[in-house]
């Protein structure tokens, strides 16, 4: 099968004796205007046509955005061929082959701001890069796609639709499956996909089982890696009920609920307080702005009040009767003396004098009259 798109190795290898694996050896027109390879006549005019070599096996690695498993592509493998999309993997990844970005609406005013870099980027890539024929514009006309990327290839949205129906295309790898499927890949490997956000697994999910099916049903072998959500089959409806699992995600739900109820009537009661408090704060906030004046008169009235006493003090003053002058008011009116006692002391007994001390003269005199 003719290879659409050259992968790494084809691109880069050497100019050796075989050349690249894409380039088509010198051949002669047949009648029906189709290539064939020139004949080789041997030594015994025998003619001998080369039995072309077969060609390597297509395996396509689909890359994503998603951090898990984006960078365990095998980007350093020249047999696998790398395809990639989304404008989060503008460089981002060290080798591409092939570009998908089957968006149409990039440069409309609500994604401007991300398309506008986006799509300058994709004018400077060399790889081929799919993308709808034409895209409409916001004045309801359509521009066919080399307007808006020179080196841009149009995706043949018809032929997948008329191989595989159009129940199935719900995302960008959907469509890259079905082309791949198409080329005769052998295997698929998808990496840096996930679709486990709730959008993705209602709208998506199912368009990549179904390719994942119609894959393995022409034996081409599809697979991810552990760190990825993509592989991951939906339960069997129904049957799932009756297993340990099934049986312990419903408990655990009812677990989860009871506590969600709990929490939410404490959140209640909570904002019941908050709502309580606010209303009480913006009555404060009422009285300290409008009725904060009234301490103005509080303080006007003590000061009158105290200014009224002292009136009231004066005027008692000098209607008091003035008190005449006497000795004993007088003597009243003075600070009383306070007797200051000596220290006490031992008495001491009194001696008496001795006879030779004595005068003469004072010496008694003798009772005579005995």
């Amino acid at each position: 099968m003719t290879i659409l798109t050259p992968r790494f190795a084809e691109q880069h290898k050497g100019n050796g004796a075989a050349g690249p694996a894409h380039i088509i050896a010198a051949h002669e027109p047949t009648r029906d205007g189709e290539d064939a390879p020139l004949r080789q006549v041997g030594a015994a005019g025998a003619v001998h046509t080369p039995t072309p070599a077969a060609a390597a096996p297509l395996k396509i690695a689909m890359i994503g955005t998603a951090p898990s498993s984006r960078m365990l592509a095998p980007f350093n493998d020249p047999s696998w061929t790398i395809w990639a999309c989304s404008p989060g993997n503008m460089n981002a990844l060290p080798r591409v082959d092939t570009w998908f970005e089957l968006h149409s609406n990039l440069l409309w005013p609500e994604h401007e701001s991300y398309g506008k870099p986006y799509i300058e980027w994709l004018k400077q890539q060399k790889f081929p890069i799919y993308m709808q024929e034409r895209w409409p514009t916001t004045e309801g006309t359509t521009v066919p796609l080399q307007s808006i990327v020179p080196n841009a290839v149009s995706f043949p949205k018809d032929e997948m639709v008329a191989e595989f129906g159009d129940d199935f295309f719900t995302s960008s790898f959907t469509w890259m499956m079905a082309l791949a499927i198409k080329m005769g890949a052998t295997e698929i490997a998808l990496y840096g996909i996930d679709m486990a956000s709730r959008d993705e697994y209602i709208r998506q999910r199912p368009g990549f089982f179904f390719f994942r099916y119609m894959a393995r049903q022409r034996g081409i072998k599809v697979s991810a890696p552990h760190e990825s959500d993509i592989m991951q089959s939906p339960a069997l409806y129904a049957y799932v009920d009756s297993t340990p699992f099934g049986r312990k995600i419903m408990a655990r739900r009812q677990e989860v609920s009871g506590r969600i109820n709990a929490a939410t009537q404490q959140i209640d009661q909570a904002t019941h307080g908050r709502t309580y408090l606010q209303g009480a704060m913006e009555d404060l906030d009422y009285f300290e702005s409008i009725w904060s004046g009234v301490c103005n008169d509080m303080g006007r009235l003590e000061y009158e009040n105290k200014l009224l006493k002292r009136e009231i003090e004066q005027i008692k003053a000098q209607a008091a009767p003035q008190p005449t002058w006497s000795m004993s008011t007088a003597i009243a009116s003075l600070p009383a003396v306070k007797k200051v006692r000596k220290p006490w002391t031992r008495r001491q007994p009194k001696k008496e004098p001795d006879a030779a001390q004595l005068e003469p003269d004072a010496a008694p005199q003798s009772d005579s009259s005995g």
